[in-house]
């Protein structure tokens, strides 16, 4: 199932908001613009789909940390209630809570299958906090996850996974990096991490007996007759950057046609260069089945977007950008959109949108 839409009424700043979302979604804007509460939307959704079997007009028990549940309610609200709305296959589905957080309906607005929605949150949605998992010298250890295709919100379980699944083949074989000799998902992540930092290799382990995880990295070179290996070396004496983007590269390669990401600030620790590999890496998935939504601060992954949809490795139309901003009152958020043409240019470029070189660089000529 792929999302077409969401619409939001009346939730903290998003007090009207009405988003096409496309096969890769981008989503820019200032520090405290409504991004996060977009993507908490999401989140409040897998977390709580069993409000769908509660009876009507029964408290909601939120289990997102949320904060207090009033404070969501937009403050110009001219109602009570606020609205959640996906829209998918001609249907829009969605929920309505009113000012004390019953469940007032959870309804189809046009009278299809709410257990589309409901299988699509339960089985198909996955994310990646900004606040992933530093480095560290063991791991955590979940057989549930692992069960579940999970590395976990924070990519706590990636080593996990990787120990056990290393020999999987990809879901998606375009996503088969181009010096990988086979189609197994750590050879992969390999040969993607090399991306990041040239000539580096990965060992993942995992310890029933101490229910931990462990990655080690080690690097190679080579002269005109032989290869050498370094020692290994655990996550704490490589750069932080390695361990960081791991769970975002494994999250991309685990991936199925079908399935729907939400990664937050997948540029986190990484060099320019990087950056737009990950780019490149989200443009194949999403090209090839993939729903990604992205929430980025970085021009080098827009740039990275931009030059994958003049390379073809994604069309033009398989991308949206939006960029969010406050009104005046600082109370309502605006998602401006954006889009990427065949070229690799862009329809609009608004105030505060990935301008901050040019407007540094001005102040130094003039």
């Amino acid at each position: 199932m792929k999302l077409d839409k969401i619409k939001v009424k009346n939730f903290k700043s998003l007090k009207e908001v009405d988003l096409n979302l496309s096969n890769l979604t981008l989503i820019s804007g200032v520090n405290s613009s409504g991004k996060s509460s977009l993507i908490q939307i999401f989140l409040l959704m897998q977390d709580n789909i069993n409000f769908y079997y509660q009876p009507i007009n029964k408290p909601y028990t939120f289990t997102s940390e949320l904060g207090d549940k009033k404070s969501l309610l937009h403050q110009n609200s001219l109602g009570e209630d606020i609205v959640f709305e996906f829209g998918y296959n001609n249907t829009f589905s969605g929920i309505k809570l009113d000012f004390k957080f019953k469940a007032e309906s959870f309804y189809d607005r046009d009278e299809g299958n709410n257990d589309n929605l409901i299988d699509f949150f339960e089985d198909s949605f996955y994310y990646l906090n900004t606040d992933r998992i530093a480095p560290d010298l063991t791991f955590p250890y979940s057989e549930t996850a692992i069960e579940n295709n999970s590395i976990g919100t924070k990519g706590e379980f990636t080593a996990h996974y990787l120990a056990e699944k290393s020999k999987d083949i990809l879901n998606i074989l375009a996503l088969k990096h181009k010096d990988s000799k086979t189609q197994n998902l750590l050879e992969n992540t390999e040969k993607w991490l090399n991306e990041i930092s040239d000539n580096v290799k990965i060992s993942a382990n995992a310890d029933v007996a101490t229910q931990s995880a462990k990655l080690t990295y080690q690097y190679y070179y080579a002269d005109d007759k032989n290869l050498f290996t370094t020692s290994e070396q655990n996550p704490l004496n490589v750069g932080f950057g390695l361990t960081y983007v791991l769970p975002v590269i494994v999250a991309i390669l685990k991936s199925k046609p079908g399935d729907f990401l939400i990664i937050e600030n997948p540029e986190s620790h990484l060099h320019p260069k990087g950056q737009s590999k990950i780019a490149q890496l989200c443009a194949i998935a999403a090209h090839n089945g993939v729903q990604i939504i992205v929430e980025t601060h970085s021009d080098h992954f827009l740039n990275g977007l931009r030059v994958a949809t003049k390379n073809k490795i994604i069309n033009k139309n398989e991308s949206q950008i939006y960029f969010f901003r406050k009104e005046k009152d600082g109370l309502d958020t605006i998602a401006h959109p954006i889009n990427i043409d065949e070229n690799g240019r862009l329809s609009d470029y608004p105030k505060d949108f990935f301008d901050e070189w040019d407007t540094q660089l001005d102040k130094l000529l003039w």
